[in-house]
């Protein structure tokens, strides 16, 4: 049976969306096309994994109506061209999307195909393609049981997030070694998201640059700058005296999951779902965009003990930094707040998706 999964444009969609093709290669009898957008990180993402792959034009939706709707007619006409093509060609029996403005032009030709149609929606609350879609698919799958008042459609299960098979291999294993960092010493982790976050970058560096001594000389940081900002927030902790390593992305980042202390992240659904698997409190900070779905996830995670949410625009880098170093000063509130954390993990998530996908709806 020849499947479709339909992801792109974000590591939040395409990190889900591989644990579920993983997940489902391991019957013989399947066959996987996983279709994303034309961006460098969907295929960078994508290049190590064995799929056929097929890539459409970066398409974003517009808000409104703007100089920039035409040009969003226009590709989304080309992409509906390759799309009948594609699907006429390969002629999945299952397509499933993953979100964004990939998935949304090939679910909707699916289904008129007759291919069993399923969206899975990692954010709390919906995007505007999966609203769309929500009348049009044939089953919902949600990374939260919250979603479900987000939608009409009368099939809604509830999977989790999935997660990529790295990260639920030995967690609870801390290795230093890989990051040539100490054990003993409080590990802060910092990452804007897949694609990097370049305010959210200055306004942590500059809040640890800042911490006080005694909290600093026990503080060690892992920080994942995304391409723009590498070079320039390498420099900066080197001239500051901050024991950091640096990288532009990391492939298998559970290996900095597992020495975290305490993380500062974008609230993407795959990063927060990620952390409470390896039971790590964090500091999110979403978007600032005011039509974002990472505030409602953030704000959830706070409202369960397991996370601090900050908006941006009301934060600056000493706020930050008070912030930090109380909570390096208060074990025992990490130590809950990481309890809590892990109790909204869902480790089974990509098997729950499949037996959803393949009609074996777990209960």
């Amino acid at each position: 049976m020849k499947i479709f999964v339909v992801a792109g444009g974000s590591g939040g969609h395409i990190f889900p969306a591989i644990a579920l093709a993983d997940e489902l290669c391991s019957q013989s009898a399947i066959e996987i096309v996983f279709v994303a957008s034309r961006r460098r990180l969907d295929k960078k993402i994508l290049k190590e994994k064995n799929y056929k792959k097929i890539f459409l034009s970066v398409n974003p939706m517009p808000y409104g109506l703007n100089l920039r709707a035409p040009l969003f007619l226009m590709k989304l006409l080309f992409d509906f061209v390759i799309a009948v093509v594609i699907l006429v060609k390969e002629k999945p029996k299952v397509v499933v999307g993953f979100g964004g403005y990939t998935a949304g032009t090939v679910l909707m030709l699916a289904k008129i195909l007759g291919a069993r149609t399923f969206v899975h929606e990692q954010n709390l609350v919906p995007g505007r393609a999966n609203r769309i879609l929500d009348k049009i698919v044939d089953c919902i799958c949600v990374s939260f049981r919250e979603s479900r008042k987000y939608f009409k459609n009368p099939n809604i299960v509830f999977t989790g997030n999935p997660l990529r098979q790295s990260m639920t291999q030995q967690y609870k294993v801390r290795e230093y070694d890989d990051f040539n960092l100490k054990a003993g010493k409080f590990t802060l982790l910092v990452m804007g998201g897949s694609q990097g976050a370049r305010s959210l970058n200055r306004l942590a560096q500059e809040a640890i640059s800042c911490l006080s001594i005694d909290v600093s000389e026990n503080l060690q940081v892992v920080h994942i700058t995304g391409e723009k900002d590498f070079e320039a927030i390498s420099l900066n902790y080197r001239e500051k005296g901050v024991h950091a390593k640096v990288f532009s992305f990391i492939d298998d980042i559970h290996r900095a999951y597992k020495i975290t202390d305490l993380a500062i992240s974008r609230s993407g659904a795959s990063a927060i779902f990620e952390l409470s698997l390896y039971q790590r409190p964090m500091v999110l900070v979403p978007y600032p965009f005011k039509k974002n779905n990472q505030r409602f996830n953030a704000e959830f995670f706070e409202q369960c003990g397991a996370a601090i949410c900050r908006e941006e625009d009301t934060l600056d880098a000493a706020n930050l930094c008070d912030l930090i170093g109380s909570l390096v000063r208060d074990p025992e509130r990490l130590r809950k707040m990481g309890e809590n954390a892990r109790k909204l993990s869902c480790s089974d998530a990509a098997l729950r998706l499949k037996a959803a996908v393949m009609g074996e709806v777990l209960n």
